[in-house]
């Protein structure tokens, strides 16, 4: 939002430069990360054959990158499969600043917590070891080129929700009175968002595993242990 020209640069020019690498060294296959912001402001779930309309800089980028994936998919014959995450949360994150990376290092640090507008917003969390084995299969799979699927968790959570879950896990942990307070909404955000994942359910028989609790105590408890490291 702040810098949407760098944005711009890294996943439109960023994402045709990879694909030109790939054309050029005749690489067969290849994997774009995207992203449901594409999609827009839409009534949920989110699923593959959505018309897109972006309504954030990030989200137009990211749906440039999957133009340039169709066509060289059409034009060069390279396999390149999109994916579309969701929230993505988890262990490894510590220098990410989505919601669950920035709630739990603000309360490890005794800082209120600000969440844009109301909290209602909603979101779809996926833990990273759940994506990570989504990327694999089909990476490894020989099949569904220039195919798009949703990586999520399916399920619909609000911003109050995933703090709620945060400061319970924290305070068990010894991390309390933790305080939050309501700032202004974001340009761009859209209100509610979460995916359908019955298409590669179905090609490929993958789902989610991992409930938000568990992944959120796992994350948390990585947290915890390496915060001095980075602090």
């Amino acid at each position: 939002m702040k810098d949407p020209k760098s944005d711009m640069i890294n996943n439109v020019i960023g994402t045709f430069n990879y694909l030109e690498a790939a054309r050029i060294n005749q690489v067969s296959r290849f994997i774009f990360a995207s992203s449901g912001a594409p999609i827009g402001e839409v009534e949920p779930p989110i699923h593959e054959e959505l018309a897109p309309h972006p309504v954030s800089p990030y989200g137009a980028s990211k749906l440039a990158g999957e133009g340039y994936c169709s066509a060289y998919k059409k034009t060069f014959g390279i396999d390149t499969i999109i994916l579309r995450f969701s929230n993505i949360y988890g262990p490894g994150s510590f220098n990410k600043s989505s919601v669950v990376a920035k709630f739990i290092k603000r309360a490890i640090n005794n800082e209120i917590l600000e969440i844009y507008g109301d909290g209602m917003q909603t979101r779809d969390f996926i833990y990273i070891d759940d994506l990570i084995d989504a990327v694999l299969l089909l990476a490894n799979s020989k099949k569904f080129g220039g195919e798009i699927f949703q990586i999520a968790s399916n399920h619909e959570t609000t911003i109050v929700e995933i703090k709620d879950l945060i400061l319970k896990t924290l305070s068990q942990k010894g991390f309390k009175n933790i305080s939050s307070k309501n700032i202004s909404s974001r340009i761009g955000d859209v209100r509610r968002n979460f995916s359908d994942t019955k298409k590669i359910f179905k090609y490929l028989g993958w789902q989610p595993k991992v409930e938000l609790k568990d992944g959120l105590s796992k994350t948390i408890n990585y947290f915890l242990e390496n915060y001095k490291l980075k602090n």
